[in-house]
């Protein structure tokens, strides 16, 4: 394999991990299994009907507190800062911002036009689709040019 071909994958498997793409999917595993075994420990005691109260109030926090949203949501806006600052330091900027004016479409096909060699393609490319709204709404608010 070629130099630039290995650097574009690291590259893109790096903006992944930056991105978060794999931990989101470790919290949601991690997740079911608390309330499975809630589940089935209160099972014993109410064969009919599970209620909420019967969940321990400690595994319903930890499960869905306000610590893990807001995690979540610093980590998303850290990753949309890093892929705009990539994005001025290739030197694409005003495209960016001409292409973020037209939408989520013509965004798209702004990225879908960059070469296939082109790592920023891969990396904008590897965003879940609420990252890449909250990168447009960033890049319409923060561009200076």
């Amino acid at each position: 394999m070629k130099r630039t071909t290995l650097r574009a994958a690291g590259v893109s498997v790096l903006a992944a991990v930056a991105f978060g793409i794999a931990a989101p999917a470790a919290q949601a595993t991690t997740a079911t299994p608390v309330r499975a075994v809630a589940a089935v420990q209160t099972a014993g005691s109410q064969p009919s009907t599970i209620s909420p109260s019967s969940v321990p109030s400690n595994t319903a926090a930890a499960v869905d507190g306000p610590a893990n949203g807001e995690a979540a949501n610093a980590a998303a806006g850290g990753a949309v800062k890093a892929a705009w600052e990539a994005i001025k330091r290739s030197g694409l900027a005003k495209k960016a911002w001409e292409a973020a004016k037209k939408g989520t479409t013509g965004f798209h096909s702004w990225v879908n036009s960059l070469s296939n060699f082109n790592p920023l393609k891969w990396t904008i490319k590897a965003m879940p689709g609420y990252m890449l709204q909250e990168l447009i709404a960033y890049i319409l608010n923060n561009y200076t040019g």
